[in-house]
């Protein structure tokens, strides 16, 4: 049984994760992903076990109503993308000082309000699925109170009757979209260690598909009563600008995705895949510098003016070894973080720019890593505490790129990789030669849109015009 961490968007917890068998895409409403499955077939434990949901057709309008919803595309694994219409609800907050209660008091006071008992008409409102709970979650990701909800039928939408109990209300929601995974249980309570297990697993599978969620709420969804012989769960986190992060490289052609024409010489490639467009993450993922795309009549590179601007830069240290690049990576994320004068914290930002400069064999002879700082900080950047960080004012510079996207299943090795990107340049100074253009070859540059696993990834190989660039 392996360990996963959840560090990225949401800290839900160091999740123990397992698996015994997996769903159907029909029952589940998504894809399970194989490493899931995997996890779950060497569950020992028969209480953490995993149990094949009831599927939601076998729920909604057989069992009762529920909420109208739109399943999503969605060519991810481990996870569905679900659009929940607008409609009313009838909520009541959890109240910490019921204790290890507060559920079953939550739950009887909204009972109430649809057995008749509790609202102003005397009615009965029929019961609906699911139950919804959220929890808030403070800056540690620990609980923070929550909330509870019941759907008001569609009869009772347009007029449903209000609450005689002040701790009750009617909620108006909007559209909203969620991610979510589903499980079944045998019993009656799901342990908190499966909802932290399935919640630690939607966290690796959204943050895989280089999406973002409201993190400082978790929501379940239960659809069934509890001991039933099959149940539906599910836990979820609602979207977060899904529209624009979502990106499916079947709408895109391979010249869209790159940004150029690739020349008829070099077929697409048999060891990465294609890569995300620019205008898919710039401004949505994060922001990027400014730049500006010139046009070009040629195959096999694309050519853009990088805008001046400052960035914060650190050098690769050999001596750091296997982990010279996290070592780096850590300085500049800590100085974004707030390790500077001003205790000021940045936004991150792409591309995640190295540069290894090379001698006249073409070996390397030092490496850089560099963050762009957004616009407000281009004036006045604070001054980094840490000596082996720095602050770089870059003049407009025009590059020439190659573009490609996640490594498959062909690069299972630093060498492998290695070979990736000495074919990437091998071919961009081979078709700039026969272009015509002006590099510097001594410069060898690579831009990371995506940090790796975070989706569908862009990087680029990248050289310099030349321009009587010094090395410093």
């Amino acid at each position: 049984m392996r360990t996963l961490t959840v560090t990225l968007l949401i800290a839900v917890v160091f999740v123990a994760a397992a698996k015994s068998k997996g769903g159907s895409r029909t029952t589940l409403g998504y894809r399970e992903c194989k490493d899931i499955k995997d996890d779950y077939r060497n569950i020992k434990e028969k209480g953490m076990k995993w149990v094949k949901p009831k599927p939601l057709s076998a729920i909604c309008g057989v069992d009762g109503e529920c909420p109208e919803v739109e399943e999503l595309a969605n060519r991810h694994c481990g996870f569905g993308i679900r659009e929940l219409m607008a409609g009313k609800w009838v909520s009541t907050d959890l109240d910490e000082s019921d204790g290890e209660q507060k559920y079953n008091r939550a739950f009887m006071r909204l009972f109430s309000y649809i057995s008749g008992t509790g609202n102003d008409q005397g009615v009965n409102i029929p019961m609906t699925s699911p139950v919804v709970t959220q929890t808030n979650l403070d800056e540690n990701y620990q609980q923070n109170g929550g909330s509870m909800h019941f759907y008001i039928p569609t009869e009772f939408q347009e007029n449903p009757p209000n609450p005689t109990n002040e701790d009750v209300e009617i909620e108006d929601w909007d559209d909203v979209i969620v991610y979510y995974r589903a499980f079944g249980y045998k019993g009656q309570q799901v342990s908190e260690d499966i909802w932290k297990r399935e919640f630690g697993y939607l966290a690796l599978a959204f943050v895989d598909a280089g999406l973002d969620v409201v993190a400082r709420k978790s929501i379940t969804g239960t659809y069934t009563q509890p001991g039933v012989r099959e149940q539906r769960h599910e836990a979820m986190f609602v979207a977060k600008n899904h529209h624009n992060l979502y990106w499916n490289p079947a709408d895109h052609s391979w010249k869209e995705s790159r940004g150029y024409k690739e020349c008829r010489k070099y077929p697409n490639p048999s060891n990465t895949l294609k890569p995300r467009t620019v205008e898919s993450m710039c401004g949505n993922n994060a922001q990027c510098p400014a730049v500006e795309d010139m046009e070009s009549s040629r195959c096999g590179y694309g050519t853009r003016n990088i805008k001046a601007g400052s960035w914060v830069s650190t050098e690769i240290f050999a001596s750091d070894g296997g982990d010279r690049y996290f070592m780096a990576f850590e300085r500049l994320g800590s100085y974004i973080m707030g390790n500077n004068e001003n205790s000021q914290e940045i936004e991150m930002t792409i591309p995640i720019i190295t540069k290894n400069f090379l001698d006249e064999n073409f070996e390397e002879k030092r490496v850089t890593m560099h963050f762009y700082l957004p616009p407000e900080f281009h004036e006045n950047p604070p001054t980094p505490n840490d000596d082996l960080v720095e602050i770089e004012q870059w003049v407009d510079t025009v590059v020439f790129y190659r573009a490609i996207g996640n490594y498959n299943e062909n690069v299972n090795t630093d060498a492998d990789v290695k070979a990736v990107w000495e074919k990437e340049f091998t071919i961009l100074g081979e078709v700039l030669g026969k272009a015509g253009e002006s590099f510097y070859p001594y410069i060898a540059v690579t831009a990371t849109f995506t940090l790796p696993t975070q989706g569908q990834q862009r990087q680029e190989a990248i050289f310099l015009q030349w321009n009587d660039h010094e090395e410093e």
